[in-house]
């Protein structure tokens, strides 16, 4: 039995699941707190909305959709891993395809019942996120356009969070960190794929992509110019954490290491916690410490379980 979960957790990329808990907890609280228009100042949200079983909901659906989509990227992907990773589960015989594709959809529609029926998301946005899942595990070894695919599930998770409780409002602000991080998320394919490959046309703009995030939270700054000094600070320092994050793994991913590349892209996956804390940063500040908790956490399980 304990080799049976450890093998789940591993296809699962356990490590990166506190990544999907900080994504749903900052698009909830940001679409709950945002107002209808870029032009009036956020305030501080006083969380008036949240109630800790939809949460615990909405993070379980959430990780159980995460755990499904990467648990089926595996049984699609067994005869290239037979011949390219033959340490994954499959190939090394740890566990049989089959009970991989029962796992998978299980996953799958169990966390899609847990998003619609008891964290109330928006059933359309859950459906997509599921849709772009599968989709992304069935082309991405098949057309080089699979990480956009990969960013939009990023993307429809996002929304879906975002949803919660029947909210069907989804303000600009909203839509706007949505999009950093599914472009995010298509940055990091675009630059490990340029820098395995020693191309330089693709690495030029997926850099742009990866620092996104403080990019934003600049322009946030500037147009949003009365926000208090607190904030302000804290935007600052959470918006450069995560520049420092991007940076470093760029750094890391051109060594000439074994490894570089994978320690780099593990980094920019942990690093999405950094982007949700940036964007918290501008309406629920409080939120900022558990969230870059959630960062440890995925770097202290990278060292289990690999993120890729």
């Amino acid at each position: 039995m304990k080799t049976f979960f450890t093998q789940a957790f591993t296809l699962a990329r356990v490590s990166n699941i506190p990544t999907v808990w900080t994504n749903a907890l900052a698009a909830w609280v940001i679409n709950s707190s945002a107002s209808p228009t870029l032009k009036i100042i956020p305030e501080i949200s006083d969380l008036h909305f949240f109630n800790w079983p939809t949460f615990a909901l909405l993070l379980l659906g959430s990780s159980l959709i995460y755990a499904g989509g990467c648990t089926l990227n595996d049984a699609f992907d067994q005869k290239f891993d037979h011949e390219h990773n033959p340490q994954r589960p499959i190939p090394s015989n740890s566990i049989s395809p089959r009970t991989v594709w029962i796992l998978g959809i299980c996953e799958l529609i169990t966390g899609m019942a847990f998003l619609t029926q008891g964290a109330k998301c928006d059933v359309v946005w859950v459906l997509a996120l599921i849709g772009s899942v599968v989709f992304y595990d069935y082309i991405h070894k098949k057309w080089v356009g699979g990480i956009i695919i990969m960013g939009l599930c990023r993307f429809f998770l996002w929304m879906s969070a975002a949803s919660t409780g029947e909210n069907l409002n989804i303000s600009p602000q909203t839509f706007l960190w949505g999009a950093v991080l599914g472009s995010y998320v298509v940055g990091i394919s675009l630059f490990a794929r340029g820098e395995s490959k020693k191309r330089d046309t693709p690495v030029q703009y997926s850099i742009l992509l990866l620092f996104g995030s403080p990019l934003l939270a600049l322009a946030g700054l500037v147009y949003w110019n009365n926000l208090d000094p607190i904030r302000v600070f804290l935007i600052n320092i959470v918006g450069l954490l995560a520049a420092w994050i991007a940076f470093t793994a760029i750094i890391a991913m051109r060594e000439s290491k074994k490894d570089s590349i994978g320690i780099g892209v593990s980094r920019l996956l942990a690093g999405i916690c950094a982007l949700d804390a940036t964007a918290l940063a501008f309406y629920s500040p409080v939120l900022i410490a558990p969230t870059l908790c959630c960062l440890s956490i995925a770097v202290i399980l990278q060292k289990k379980f690999a993120a890729t």
